[in-house]
């Protein structure tokens, strides 16, 4: 049997207070009619939140405390979903839904979408996954609260203003021509959130919008988001969604004269919620390769006493190393073309683990993709504790298969957004994690006070998020580089590729100035720090290495 970890904060009798997260999971439960594969668990915590009233006459559930959970799972925030092979721990409200939904009967494979690609990608980096496992759920966690200002001042929350101006977009759609053939028409109706079907992203934000929905008045609404009524009533002529609905306690309405109210509506970009951020800067944009630009940028930065320089040889580089020595099962399984270099790669980063690390550590290989890193940790480091991190199925999948294969009894495997792991752990590392990761790692590793060894990679992509902005330091921050200037840097330094080409001088000098500025933030919180290249150097484009070691 599988399990399903839900977070509730008080119970009595059949009434329990549940926060907007477990909320979302136990209607999505009542939808696809409670699978009989999944052991419910209700976890109580000491935790401060609004909640909402649930009632759980018709579930079969165990309640546990925090203390009497396995290690592994209490590395995650709920809520959480272990398999019944207890492979690895999936966290974070889409990704768990989108198991349970797997593990429910075929008939629900539906809700997956195209290609069960239904908010399949991180929040991260999907402006559409954030809004339905971050942004809808904040804005239902605030009109929760008494003090909310959408309360006392009627105002639509700006979340639900965006999928208004959502549902008024084209339909995003797959295979376009044999559903228009279908539907005798020349267009397609957005009915739901994804399109012309029902998907899991409309069982998501639905709990959430009849929160504001319920306290204001669907009525009253109806003048100012059309559309999002429509949709509302749409859903609730589901028999499925009413039988659903039952679970969760209805709302008062807060406002004393409905009838007489006049809303305010925040300004919000006419844009579907599946376009990229707006306020992600374009690297295509031509703005971008204005050489002028670019040395403005770099003269500013050059000025800098920064203090940090790069090492003659990477940390760790003295530790013995031998691959003949490692089982052919360990090396990683990639195409021979690409086998030397990647095993460099491997080499260098595993050379200053083992340097650092100490008996009994917990290192967590961040962004792990198949695992070839952690997987090698984990052989040569037998008494330390190695945890496989990444947010795709497909590539974890794969990590799980070796990692069983092996017999390694020293691994975890998790599969959640890097802010949803809150384990505690004395080594992170990353190898090549795609742009703003490589600093989520690194905001995770300060986070904890534990050593880092990465090696970024795709400084192009770099951009704000919910959780950090850029630059890192305070050194740069306090410079004249602002957010678009720094990210012209990075967009530069991804043009590193090969010495031939005359951008790739100025491409490491940008690469340089990225990493020092990552660099800098942790020395500013007390890391020794070793800023160098790998070798060979040709082993990868991406070929700086960030060693830090906490209490300095």
């Amino acid at each position: 049997m599988s399990h399903l970890y839900l977070e509730v904060f008080s119970l009595c009798g059949n009434v329990v207070q549940v926060p907007v997260n477990t909320a979302i999971c136990l209607f999505n439960l009542m939808y696809l009619e409670t699978p009989k594969n999944i052991n419910l668990n209700f976890i109580l915590t000491k935790r401060q939140e609004n909640f909402l009233n649930v009632d759980t006459s018709c579930l079969q559930y165990k309640l546990l405390s925090e203390e009497e959970l396995e290690s592994f799972i209490l590395n995650c925030c709920f809520p959480i979903f272990v398999p019944s092979d207890k492979s690895c721990c999936i966290a974070g409200l889409c990704a768990v839904l989108r198991q349970v939904i797997k593990h429910s009967e075929k008939k629900w494979k539906h809700l997956l979408g195209f290609r069960e690609a239904c908010l399949f990608a991180c929040a991260e980096v999907s402006l559409w996954t954030k809004y339905c496992e971050v942004d809808v759920v904040v804005t239902a966690q605030e009109l929760l609260s008494d003090q909310s200002s959408c309360i006392r001042i009627p105002r639509i929350p700006e979340n639900i203003v965006r999928f208004e101006e959502h549902l008024g977009q084209p339909v995003r759609v797959h295979n376009i021509g044999k559903i228009i053939e279908k539907n005798q028409e020349n267009s397609i109706e957005h009915r739901f959130a994804e399109g012309w079907k029902l998907s899991l992203a409309d069982l998501i934000i639905f709990p959430c919008l009849r929160i504001f929905i319920q306290f204001m008045g669907s009525d009253e609404l109806s003048q100012y988001i059309p559309l999002t009524i429509q949709w509302y009533k749409r859903m609730c002529d589901q028999q499925n969604i009413l039988n659903s609905l039952n679970i969760i306690y209805d709302l008062k309405n807060k406002l004393s004269s409905p009838l007489n109210v006049t809303y305010i509506i925040p300004t919000v970009p006419k844009q579907s919620l599946y376009k990229s951020d707006p306020k992600r800067y374009r690297p295509r944009s031509k703005i971008f390769t204005r050489q002028e630009d670019v040395e403005s940028v770099l003269s500013i930065v050059e000025g800098l006493d920064t203090s940090i320089n790069y090492d003659s040889k990477p940390f760790g580089f003295e530790v013995t190393f031998n691959w003949n020595n490692t089982p052919e099962d360990i090396k990683p399984d990639v195409p021979k073309s690409r086998l030397d270099r990647k095993c460099q790669q491997l080499e260098n980063l595993c050379k200053a683990v083992i340097k650092i690390a100490k008996i009994g550590d917990i290192i967590v290989d961040f962004c792990c993709g198949s695992g070839h890193l952690g997987i090698l940790l984990a052989y040569y480091l037998p008494h330390c504790q190695i945890v496989l991190l990444d947010n795709k199925e497909e590539s974890l999948a794969r990590g799980i298969k070796k990692v069983k294969q092996l017999g390694l009894n020293n691994v975890s495997l998790i599969q959640c957004n890097l802010n949803y792991f809150k384990g505690h752990f004395q080594i992170g590392v990353s190898l090549h994690a795609c742009g703003t990761a490589s600093d989520l790692v690194l905001h995770c590793c300060l986070l904890q006070n534990a050593a880092f060894v990465v090696c970024p990679c795709c400084y192009g992509s770099l951009q704000n998020n919910h959780i950090l902005s850029y630059p890192r330091s305070q050194t740069l921050k306090e410079s004249l580089l602002d957010t678009h200037s720094y990210l012209v840097l990075g967009h530069c330094a991804d043009q590193t590729h090969k010495n031939i080409y005359s951008k790739s001088e100025q491409g490491e000098k940008c690469m340089a100035i990225v990493d020092i500025d990552r660099c800098l933030k942790a020395k500013e919180e007390g890391y020794k720090i070793s800023l160098a290249k790998l070798i060979p150097s040709t082993c990868s484009p991406k070929n700086n290495l960030l060693v830090g070691i906490p209490g300095f």
